[in-house]
């Protein structure tokens, strides 16, 4: 799912890391959905590892209030994933 450039995030390493981390939680779900037990467990593991570091560098980038607002946002089918399996 690519990162819209109107949304006006100026960090590129974030942007990079919210696209990875959109993408490991669609490889979450897949693993999940497909039995994979074990696959899935790791990669929930590595899920909740680059959600917790995409939140740690809002915080220590300075971005707008706006900007984190619209990272938070763009975050939200990760958090809705951890916290069906509750991870956090």
């Amino acid at each position: 799912m690519p990162f819209p450039p109107e949304l006006g995030i100026a960090d590129s390493s974030i942007r990079d890391e919210v696209k990875s981390c959109l993408d490991l939680a669609r490889w979450t779900q897949t693993a999940v959905a497909s039995g994979e037990r074990l696959a899935a467990a790791r990669s929930a593991v590595e899920l909740v590892k680059a959600y917790d570091r995409v939140l740690e560098n809002i915080r220590l980038v300075p971005l707008s209030v706006p900007e984190q607002q619209c990272v938070r946002d763009r975050l939200t089918p990760v958090t809705e994933l951890l916290r069906k399996y509750r991870l956090r």
